[in-house]
Parts: structure tokens; sequence; C-alpha cells
């Protein structure tokens, strides 16, 4: 039987990111891309035979599968990778997908549970762009749900995370395997989930490799470009300055690359940095920046499988890990 042509099959061949070929294909309104691009996933995809799922209108009635999708907001990458995810699962099981975006506003929430009744959708996928602790209408519980990249403060219900301690670990592990014995750490903003998870997996690898936690290798920033840069700046100005530096999100870490370039120091030879995400351009920066992948897509398929596979989905959370990916900026030959 023929392989079918996914969206990752046309990343590869148009050489853009899954997430340009998602809002192409899906037709994503209000998205900057170029006509370029956008004419040459359109011409690779139909080189390569794409086809989307089955529409709805296709199915016998008895094979007609609904799910709805309530998410707060599709404006940044991550959620794309989300809402990919889920289309791939549906496009593979002959599902249809109706998503609500609610701006995680409790009455766009009620609406959309409105809106989902009316199409007699009973199965949905309550999901938040970052990762995070949140407080669900009432109404959810009257459908089956699975709670994505969010979970209750009970924990109650069955919720799909990623593994963000293990990942901080992971990062600062790899840091340590590759020589590093003064880690810093550039964190995201402190009310999120995600800083709170990967900074816990980094004072857990410092115990494990027997290194001490230093308060001063410990820099608040806020996921930007600019914090990544300035507390580089000021980790370097240390009497004891770090020999590696895990930054917790791709876009600090790229601005810890260029200030150290600004300093004229060597990356990877006088210090490593790795970063966290694996955005489109991390491989293409300068050094190409080592990170540990987000798995939105795997966790969006984990989601749709356990809630399609149960009757009563139960108590549980189910955490992904992400990988660990080895550029240049932390290893010299890789």
């Amino acid at each position: 039987m023929k392989k079918r042509v996914k969206m990752v099959d046309i990343a590869r061949a148009a050489k853009v990111s899954q997430t340009t070929v998602s809002l192409v294909l899906n037709h994503v309104p209000n998205i900057r891309i170029a006509d370029e691009t956008r004419q040459r996933v359109l011409s690779v995809a139909r080189e390569l035979g794409y086809t989307p799922g089955p529409s709805l209108y296709d199915l016998d009635p008895a094979r007609k599968r609904l799910f709805g999708v309530m998410i707060n907001e599709i404006s940044s990458a991550y959620p794309i990778n989300l809402i990919d995810g889920l289309n791939t699962w549906a496009d593979t099981q002959g599902a249809q997908l109706l998503v609500q975006i609610t701006g995680g506003l409790p009455d766009h929430d009620e609406a959309a549970l409105e809106n989902f009744a009316r199409f007699g959708i009973d199965t949905i996928v309550y999901a938040r762009t970052f990762t995070a602790i949140v407080d669900v209408p009432p109404r959810l519980d009257a459908f089956r749900h699975v709670l994505l990249n969010c979970r209750r403060p009970d924990s109650r219900g069955l919720a799909v995370l990623p593994a963000e301690r293990y990942g901080g670990a992971l990062a600062t592990d790899h840091l340590v395997a590759a020589g590093c014995r003064r880690i810093a750490t550039i964190t995201g903003d402190p009310w999120q989930l995600a800083t709170a998870e990967r900074l816990a997996g980094y004072h857990r690898a410092l115990g494990r490799a027997g290194l001490a936690r230093d308060a001063g290798l410990e820099r608040r920033g806020d996921w930007s470009h600019a914090s990544g840069f300035a507390q580089t700046l000021a980790l370097m100005a240390l009497p004891e300055p770090p020999d590696g530096i895990f930054c917790q999100n791709d876009i600090m870490a790229r601005g810890a690359l260029a200030a150290l370039a600004s300093l004229g120091m060597d990356v990877p030879g006088a210090v490593r940095v790795i970063g966290y995400d694996d955005r489109d351009f991390a491989r293409d920066l300068d050094p190409a920046l080592s990170t540990v992948t987000l798995p939105h897509v795997e966790m969006a398929e984990r989601a749709m499988d356990q809630l399609a596979g149960e009757a009563q989905p139960g108590d549980r959370t189910t955490t992904i890990q992400g990988k660990l990916v080895v550029r240049k900026s932390t290893m010299p030959d890789a």
C-alpha cells in the first residue's frame, strides 16, 4: 500500500518548517508568509500527491467522528504544533476537528462548549498555548475530555503535559557530560509552570553531578532575546564566570550567543550554550544551537489516542519527554 504523504514530508522537500506547511495547507488567516514560500509549499504538496483527510460530508453517518478542540490562542509557533499534531491524528483516523479559539476567557469558553453541544460533539480537547495550571469551566465535566498542555490544580482528570523537569535535567546533564563545572541558567517568567519545572530539573542534575548550587548563576529572564543578552553579560562579568549556560528557551539562547560574540568569546571553546524548544532558527545560528525539543506533536497525538481509546478517561497525568538535539554550541564536532 502506498505510504500516505504527511506534512512533515512536504516540509522536508520544500525546506521549510512543519509549522509553515501547516499554516499554508490549513489556510490559517492573518499569518505573514512570503508568497514565494506559500507557492513552493503548495507546489511540493501537489508533486508529492498530498491529500487532506476525508471530508466530514464524504463519510457515512456511522463513521463520522467529530472532536472539539478549545485553545486559548494560536498566535505563536507552539500552539500551531499542538494543532498540527491533533490534525495529523484526525487525518489518519478519518476524524474531523472543530477548533474554537477562546482567548482563555470564561465567557468564550462557555460559548465554545455551547457550540460543541449544538454540533453533537461530546469529546473535547481542552488545550493551552503554554504549559499551565488552569481552572476549567465547570461545564467541561459534562463532556468526555482531555487536558492538553495544562492540568487542574488538583490534578483531576486526564492531562497530557511535556516532561519539563526531565527536559531541564537533560539539558544540564549534557553540559556536565561536556565537561562544564560552573553551569548557569537563565530562566523564563517566574509565574510560568515551565520555568519552575525546568529550574527543578537543572537543580536535580547539578545535585546528581555533585555540583553546588550557586544563586549567582541563576538569572531571571523573560523568554526574550534581550533578557538572554543582558543576563549573559552579567554572568560573564562575575569573578568566576560560568563555563556552561542553560537558557530555558532558544530565544534567550540566541541572545546569549549574541552577548558572547560581542565579548569576543568562543562558543563552545570558552563557554557552552544550550537552549530549549528547538525553534526553527536554532540550526541556522552561528554556532548552531544545541537544544531540547518540546514534544507538542507527540503530546497531541497521545492525547487523542487516550481520549479515543477510553470510555471514561480516568484521573491521571501523562508526561511526554523531549529529546536532546546536539549541535555545535556545546560540541565542536557536532
